[in-house]
Order: C-alpha cells, then structure tokens, then sequence
C-alpha cells in the first residue's frame, strides 16, 4: 500500500508555525541566542535587557565601560548575528 498525499514534517511544521502565530517568538529567540554566542559570555550577563522588534535589536547593560565597548563593535557585531543566523535578521543594533 503505497500512500500518495503525504506531506514532509519540516512542511507540517511549518505550516503549523505560522497557524498559531509563532514565528516572531521564534525568530526573537534565534536572534537573542545568536547575541549571546557573538558577544560572548562576559558580555552576555553584563545585558540585562534585550528587546527585538522590526528587525531592530535593542540592547541594555549594567555596565557602562561593556556599553562602550559593544557601541564601537556594534556594525561588526551586528554582521555576525546576520552570519550566524543565516539571513537579514537584525538591520540596526541600538545599544543603550
């Protein structure tokens, strides 16, 4: 018995991401795993807030020297998120 209508999971998944309105939840997640793995560990517990909307990643810190340090790395730093995540995820990364 050889079935004719079937469909991929990664397809069934899919569809079923974007049904139930998930896929911003989940592209936010990726962007924010994909900070953490550029900036590294040091950096990622001196963030103490991270917002993403419209392909802008706002970033705050509880130190003021890292703050400094990732405003002058921000283009490059912003480059490797989009590398890692394959796409054109984040367009402009505002530190505050």
């Amino acid at each position: 018995m050889k079935r004719e209508n079937y469909i991929k999971i990664d397809e069934l998944l899919g569809r079923f991401i974007k049904e139930s309105g998930l896929e911003n939840g989940l592209q936010r997640t990726k962007v924010f795993n994909a900070w953490d793995e550029v900036v590294g560990i040091k950096f990622s517990r001196l963030t103490t807030n991270k917002f993403y909307k419209d392909k802008k990643l706002h970033c705050s810190f509880s130190s003021s020297v890292a703050r400094d340090q990732i405003f002058v790395r921000r283009v490059q730093i912003k480059d490797k998120i989009n590398a890692a995540l394959g796409g054109e995820y984040v367009d402009e990364l505002i530190i505050r």
